[in-house]
């Protein structure tokens, strides 16, 4: 055998390597473990706050933002009659856009739970678990929006958002069909 032949062959192999590594990681349950930091109720003067989807989005992203800091953020937020998160998955030196839509829920405590009703990925069909485990190894989100990819649902703490004057926020009302947003702004006593 003369060595290009081997060479041919090891290239092959490690392709073949890279291809079944890339397959394992998509495909290999994110951490059971999920990080969820628990939401303080807490007390003070309450404001109610009433929102248009279109103000909220902006608020969303801005906070988005400023959580990750320099770095750019692909990851992006709209309000239509669902939520959807807008942001690219690059594979093979391409970008593939990625579209998410959630059904918004409102928790007991003010948080936010997004379930996931649908997605668009390119022209790949992968699961949604799947979409949701690469967005959460693959960016750094910030420690008030949890990625659960076996539950198919994004939480948004938003009591935990780091505000100014020890100020917190949480939902009372979200009807996006309705374009109804309330939210309380909880003012610390002290």
């Amino acid at each position: 055998m003369n060595k290009w032949k081997i060479a041919f062959f090891l290239l092959v192999l490690i392709l073949i390597g890279l291809v079944v590594g890339l397959f394992y990681w998509i495909s290999t349950p994110s951490d059971s473990s999920e990080e969820q930091i628990e939401t303080t109720n807490y007390t003070g003067n309450v404001l109610t706050v009433n929102s248009t989807k279109e103000d909220f989005e902006g608020i969303a992203n801005t906070f988005m933002k400023k959580a990750v800091g320099r770095k750019t953020l692909p990851l992006k937020l709209e309000l239509k009659d669902q939520v959807i998160l807008t942001s690219e998955i690059i594979a093979f030196r391409s970008i593939i856009p990625v579209k998410m839509y959630f059904e918004p829920f409102v928790e007991e405590n003010g948080d936010i739970r997004l379930v996931q009703s649908s997605l668009e990925i390119g022209i790949v069909k992968l699961p949604p678990e799947t979409v949701l485990k690469v967005l959460k190894d693959s960016i750094q989100l910030p420690n008030w929006m949890i990625v659960k990819p076996s539950d198919k649902e994004v939480l948004i703490q938003l009591a935990n958002i780091p505000m100014a004057s020890g100020v917190h926020v949480r939902a009372k009302e979200l009807n996006l069909a309705e374009d109804v947003i309330k939210l309380e702004i909880v003012i610390p006593d002290e």
